[in-house]
This record gives C-alpha cells, sequence and structure tokens, in this order.
C-alpha cells in the first residue's frame, strides 16, 4: 500500500520536524536562562496608604483638637497615619544569616514623630505573624527581629505619625540584608507592574511548573498534528490531482483504445498508486506461474503457521508468497483482470495490455521524478524485488 502510518507521517514530516526543532530551541534558551539567572533578595518597603487623621481647611474657632493635652490647631500640627508593606521582592529567600546585627533592619523618620508604638496589621504567613517583633521603638526609629522572608512574603504596619502642618513625614530605610545595595522605599503607584516574562513563566510552586510543561507539550503536540495533517491532505489532494492528469493524458495517447473495464485499472491506480499495479503486472506476467501461486496460497491460508505470518519455510528460506500477495490476487479477480473459473485462474488479454502500456505510460511521464532514472518496467521491477527483499530481511 501506497500510504503510510499516520503516526509515522506525524515525525516523519518537514512540518513536524521544522516545529520540534523550534520547541526544542525555545526549551533550550528558557533552560540556560533559568539556569544562569541570579538569584538575588530584594527587600523593600512599600507605602500603600498616606492618610490624614485631621484635616483643617474649615477655620471654626471653637474647634479644638488635641492629643495627649496638646491643642493640634494651637501648635499648628497634624496626625497622619502610614501604612507600609515590608515585602521579599527577589526570587531568594532572605535567611537570619543575611541580617547585620550590628545594623538591624528598621525604619527612620524625618520631619515627624512617631506617637505610638507602630502596630504590625497583616503577615502573609503564620510564621512571620508568629515571629516578628518590632523593637528598638523611640519617636525617630524602629526595627524588626531578624526573620526569614521567602520570596514573595511580606509583612504590613500601620505608623502614626505626628508632624507639622504643611509638611509631609518622610521615610527611609535602615539596616543591612546581605546581597542587597540598598533597601528601597517606594510608593505602591509606582511598584505596580507587570511581572517580566520569565518570572510569569516560573511563578509558582513545582507541581504547577508539572501541569505547565505538561500543557505546553500537549499545546505543542497538537500544533504538530494540525500542521501534519494539513500538509498530509494537501499532498493526498496534489498527488490524486496528479494522478487524474496521468489517466487523462495516457487515455488520448494513440496507441491506447479506452474500455470501461480499464477504469478498474484507473480506480486501483487512484486509490493504491503504481506499486500495487506493478505488483499486478509481475504475477500475470505467465498464468501457469499465477495459478502455481494461487493454489499454493490457498492451501497455505488454511493452516495455522500461515495465519501466524511466518516469514520462513522449513529450510529457513524466505517465502515470498505472502498475505499481501494473497490479497493481491484478490484483487485481480474483483477487478476482473484475471477471471477465476473453479481452481483455475485466466488472466484477461487485453486487461492485460492495457496495464501494461500504463504503466510504460506513467514511467515515461514522471511517476518517479524524484528517483534515479529507470529506463523500463524490467529495470524498475529488479529495483522492487530487491527493495522487499531487503525489507523482508529488516521485518525478521
Amino acid at each position: 500500500m501506497e500510504e503510510k502510518n499516520f503516526l509515522v507521517k506525524l515525525f516523519d514530516n518537514y512540518a513536524s520536524k521544522a516545529l520540534l526543532t523550534f520547541f526544542g530551541l525555545i526549551g533550550t534558551i528558557i533552560t540556560i536562562y533559568a539556569f544562569f539567572e541570579d538569584q538575588t533578595v530584594d527587600l523593600r518597603y512599600e507605602i500603600i496608604a498616606n492618610t490624614n487623621v485631621l484635616d483643617f481647611n474649615a477655620d471654626l474657632n471653637k474647634l479644638e483638637v488635641t492629643y495627649d493635652s496638646t491643642n493640634l490647631k494651637q501648635t499648628k500640627e497634624n496626625l497622619r497615619i502610614f501604612t507600609i508593606r515590608v515585602i521579599n521582592n527577589g526570587n531568594k529567600a532572605i535567611i537570619k544569616e543575611f541580617y547585620d546585627n550590628n545594623d538591624p533592619v528598621g525604619l527612620k523618620i524625618s520631619t515627624g514623630t512617631l506617637v505610638e508604638k507602630p502596630e504590625i496589621i497583616k503577615a502573609s504567613n503564620a510564621y512571620i505573624k508568629r515571629t516578628l517583633k518590632v523593637v528598638n521603638y523611640d519617636s525617630k526609629k524602629i526595627s524588626f527581629t531578624p526573620i526569614i522572608i521567602e520570596p514573595d512574603e511580606y509583612f504590613i504596619i500601620k505608623l502614626l505619625i505626628l508632624h507639622k502642618k504643611g509638611s509631609t513625614p518622610q521615610i527611609s530605610s535602615l539596616g543591612k540584608v546581605a546581597g542587597q545595595k540598598e533597601i528601597k522605599v517606594v510608593n505602591s503607584v509606582d511598584v505596580k507592574e507587570q511581572p517580566n516574562f520569565f518570572k510569569t513563566t516560573y511563578y509558582g510552586n513545582i507541581w504547577i511548573q508539572l501541569l505547565r510543561l505538561i500543557s505546553y507539550f500537549v499545546v505543542a503536540l497538537i500544533i504538530i498534528i494540525i500542521a501534519v495533517f494539513t500538509t498530509q491532505k494537501f499532498d493526498e489532494a496534489r498527488e490524486n490531482k496528479r494522478k487524474k492528469r496521468m489517466i487523462k493524458g495516457f487515455k488520448l495517447t494513440k496507441s491506447y483504445s479506452y474500455t470501461r473495464m480499464d477504469d478498474a485499472i484507473f480506480d486501483r491506480y487512484l486509490n493504491d498508486g503504481f506499486y500495487n499495479l506493478n505488483s499486478i503486472l509481475n504475477l500475470i506476467k505467465n498464468e501457469d506461474e499465477l495459478n502455481e501461486i494461487y493454489n499454493k496460497l490457498s492451501e497455505e491460508m488454511k493452516s495455522k503457521e500461515f495465519k501466524r505470518f511466518r516469514r520462513t519455510d522449513e529450510n529457513g528460506k524466505y517465502r515470498y508468497y505472502d498475505y499481501r500477495t494473497w490479497k493481491t490476487i484478490k484483487s485481480m479477480i474483483s477487478d476482473g483482470i484475471v477471471i477465476q473459473d473453479n481452481n483455475t485462474i485466466n488472466i484477461n488479454p487485453s486487461m492485460k495490455e492495457a496495464l501494461s502500456k500504463f504503466l510504460e505510460y506513467t514511467l515515461e511521464n514522471g511517476e518517479f521524478k524524484n528517483r534515479k532514472k529507470i529506463l523500463s518496467l524490467n529495470d524498475f521491477n529488479n529495483e522492487e524485488v530487491e527493495d522487499e527483499e531487503d525489507e523482508m530481511e529488516n521485518e525478521e
């Protein structure tokens, strides 16, 4: 049969090879990048809220606002609440050994005074909530106990700051973390950016990564199957169109006279290709040999050994009369190329002549234009026999 198994075509197709090479290259680049990508820590203070507790826009003479026995209106002071998220924005965990005990991590307040002890209002995990403490607290600065902070883990603190009206307190960082040049203080608006491609790709635990890997493989396989299926259908349509042109050209030759029974030959050519017709022509060269083969196969088909597709006889020699030959003879009978009379097969001479002329015509008109030049059907048959013997030896 001319048609190949679909799975064989799937991985023996130019489009599939190109796509596999492309995805392999992309995978290699991503793997190399992930391997050599720097693992860094990035402790950062993000100001997520900065709110006035009081607003003196309206001048109310009888209104008095006091805090700790101080009239804030008279002293022209105000209270402001800062909400700050302390987060490890890097891709490496901050462990206790990364802190400097002589320069603890914390915050410093300028142009303002802390009037209450900072409050931890949220933590991203139970460990931080349980172990984090505010230490060394005074009116101008605070520091935290050294704790482990994994990538993207955080805690949020609230600061109540008293400051002069018309000025805004400034927050700066204190302390040192190994592997980090400085600890930045930023506004949350400034850090709302989309994560880069590689961070998005590798975000998540090992199970998420495994699921992504499987998903990418399935998507790539579907793309390859669609590409191969499309090119295969295109090739089949183009080949079928070429065969129809070959048949049409043969019918117009002066040496051939068309008959309706020859349509069986042309249909066989469209469905099974040149090789099947050439096998038929080889079988009908000699009527006596054809009957000998047919009778022998008729007996062998009844044996259990043949049904198990044994390829050798009792002497270890290859058996060339296999099931494919039996099927070919049956197709010859159904097509009318040979006529069965009880246990005898008679060759239809007119169809034999038409078949021989048609195969010669196909070879002369580029049936195998991409193969080495074949001068005649005899040359082709010799080549085909050698190929089939090699194929059977490989199967054994």
